[in-house]
């Protein structure tokens, strides 16, 4: 298909959701918004900037119930990290579809440079522990999370013991596997440490 922006070819993306022009860089979804949970209630004239795009982001809500910030460009969502893991988990455990084995981890991804859109700071980039070989963006300081289009599906997609157990709680906290890799260590090397100065917010 050509692109609607420029009329050049465009190109399918290794996860096959989605064309990029790869002349001026435009997406085409062919799924609509709604189909990944997002819903979007308004627009900011200073809303923050997407830190892929530079597009001016939505104020938007993921399943209902977690107010997140969407990029209606490319897709992107910046939501809290404590929201991921929620989503995460009861996506996982309502999970009906048949897993999908991901694809391999894109170590390209771990070389990119975002700025979070909230601070401007750098976000830490590093790969996601849990399901799904994806690479997380995180603002340590805003502890925010950022995900790329089709993440959280291959995410939710993965296989795993947790995928369908409709018996297990959600997490009310911020996952372990969503922590950068130094934070995971000190959690595991010493857990009540770990969890008093998580509580108590040092």
């Amino acid at each position: 298909m050509n692109c609607e922006n420029c009329g050049a070819a465009m190109a399918l993306t290794e996860s096959g959701r989605y064309f990029r022009c790869l002349h001026c860089g435009t997406f085409h979804f062919p799924e609509p918004v709604e189909a990944d949970g997002i819903r979007i209630v308004g627009h900011a004239p200073d809303a923050l900037r997407c830190p892929v795009c530079g597009a001016g982001m939505d104020h938007a809500v993921l399943d209902g119930d977690f107010p997140v910030s969407f990029c209606g460009k490319c897709r992107g969502v910046l939501l809290p990290r404590a929201s991921f893991a929620r989503v995460v988990n009861q996506r996982r455990a309502w999970a009906t579809r048949t897993p999908t084995t991901p694809a391999p981890l894109d170590r390209a991804s771990l070389d990119r440079v975002l700025a979070c859109p909230a601070c401007g700071g750098r976000f830490s980039t590093y790969p996601y522990s849990g399901p799904g070989n994806v690479v997380i963006d995180n603002c340590i300081a805003c502890d925010m999370l950022w995900l790329d289009f089709g993440e959280m599906k291959q995410i939710i997609d993965a296989p795993g013991k947790d995928r369908g157990d409709r018996q297990r709680a959600p997490d009310r906290g911020g996952r372990l596997e969503a922590l950068p890799p130094r934070a995971q260590s000190a959690a595991i090397e010493d857990p009540l440490k770990f969890l008093f100065d998580f509580l108590v917010g040092t």
